[in-house]
């Protein structure tokens, strides 16, 4: 993860603004819960949260770039970075895609069209249930020597503190904005007309796989909360809803697609056929026995229940959201419009539209759209699947004496 005064400065940014921002249970978290992951217990329940953490921790793909683990294997960042993480108490983590529209709407205002949207999420960042945890945000504009009039490439990015303290970068946000009183016909036209014909060629999903669709709405107390916490300390301006506001809602729908494929015949046989007979699958499965042994020996469970809990842990999986490109309508969010007035509906359509279980990547088509047919936004989410359990997670467990499912010590019963 990269330092603030890391960030290259090839493309010639010119910082517009920074802000540090304090993120609180109380505000940020709950709201985005609110707004998003309301069935997703990472975000709000510590327990799963640690779990949820030692599992990425223990992949590959984050934490890397922490002091001396830049060149650890996993074994060693498991237990370096583990033990840390078991330090943190009461901790859930903020849902990332709530955490770039706040940072965003720190510095465009509503009165600007904002066509496009598109966010990496590179670092999960832990909020702890009581006090607040401060994530600093620099915004830059990116000169384009061929944008359209009025147009502007804007970049945010955002850092907080890593598991060990130190700062990791949690997100990059690049977006395409045209100045407040931009023609939103044109700003169409020349944008978003191509932008949404290349997603839809995403609409065609995978045979046999879920498909959802999920009435969503902003009621008024949803946008004075939310307001409130993108604004803190400040009175409540009547702002209308914007297209950040609306983004939050993806990752709601999108959490209950992933939890269908959980028990989805089709994409479990999938996984089963990628995974049968390789080798690191079976010394997997073998530090998953020993684990569950142990739990056997703590009389947590009985020793004919251990064929099934070896198959539970080792079907779990570990999603993580990285990326979110989100395309939107302009004239769709003009003052007093559809998508700009609370309670307003709008269908979430989203489906798996690509598979690579090689790199753990799957690809949602998101759309979002009025009860008329009318497209509000439209775009894709990038999420990385993997096992949750990994060797490296089991026999981490085993040296530590804690029990998965709760994260609390291993007890004899008496």
């Amino acid at each position: 993860m990269s330092n603030p005064a890391e960030t290259p400065a090839a493309e010639k940014r010119s910082l517009i603004g920074r802000a540090v921002i304090p993120v609180q249970f109380g505000e940020q978290v709950i709201v985005s819960i609110l707004y998003n992951h309301d069935a997703n217990p990472v975000h709000h329940r510590p327990d799963h949260a640690l779990l949820w953490m030692l599992g990425l921790l223990s992949a590959q793909g984050v934490a890397g770039g922490e002091g001396a683990l830049a060149n650890a294997g996993a074994e060693e960042r498991t237990y370096t970075l583990g033990t840390r993480l078991l330090a943190h108490k009461d901790v859930v983590v903020m849902p990332g895609v709530a955490l770039a529209s706040i940072c965003y709407e720190r510095f465009v205002e509503p009165a600007e069209l904002t066509v496009s949207l598109s966010t990496s999420f590179t670092y999960p960042l832990l909020v702890p249930t009581t006090g607040a945890v401060e994530v600093t945000v620099d915004a830059y504009e990116i000169p384009d020597p061929a944008a359209l009039p009025g147009c502007r490439r804007i970049q945010i990015e955002a850092f907080g503190p890593s598991v060990t303290g130190a700062p990791a970068r949690l997100m990059k946000l690049d977006a395409t904005v045209f100045r407040a009183g931009t023609s939103r016909d044109d700003a169409f036209q020349s944008v978003v007309k191509s932008e949404f014909e290349e997603l839809s060629k995403l609409a065609h999903k995978l045979p046999g796989m879920p498909e959802l669709m999920h009435p969503s709405s902003i009621s008024q107390e949803d946008r004075r909360r939310y307001n409130r916490i993108v604004e803190p300390g400040s009175e409540i301006k009547a702002r209308p809803i914007t297209e950040a506001a609306w983004q939050c809602k993806i990752p709601r729908v999108l959490t209950e697609v992933i939890d269908h494929l959980r028990h989805n015949e089709p994409y479990q046989k999938e996984v089963r056929s990628f995974y049968s007979g390789r080798a690191d699958e079976a010394v997997r499965l073998e530090s998953i026995q020993r684990y569950v042994e142990k739990e056997c020996k703590y009389n947590w469970l009985r020793d004919d229940q251990t064929a099934a809990r070896i198959e539970k842990l080792a079907g779990l999986q570990q999603h993580l959201y990285a990326r979110q490109v989100t395309v939107f309508d302009p004239r769709h969010f003009r003052d007093g419009s559809e998508a700009t007035t609370a309670g307003t509906q709008i269908l979430m359509d989203l489906h798996l539209s690509e598979i690579r279980l090689r790199r753990g990547m799957h690809r949602f088509y998101t759309c979002g759209r009025l009860k008329n047919g009318d497209a509000v936004l439209m775009g894709e989410s990038t999420v990385m699947a993997q096992p949750l359990v990994t060797k490296e997670l089991a026999n981490f467990l085993c040296e530590i004496n804690h029990a998965f499912d709760t994260l609390k010590l291993l007890e004899y019963r008496h």
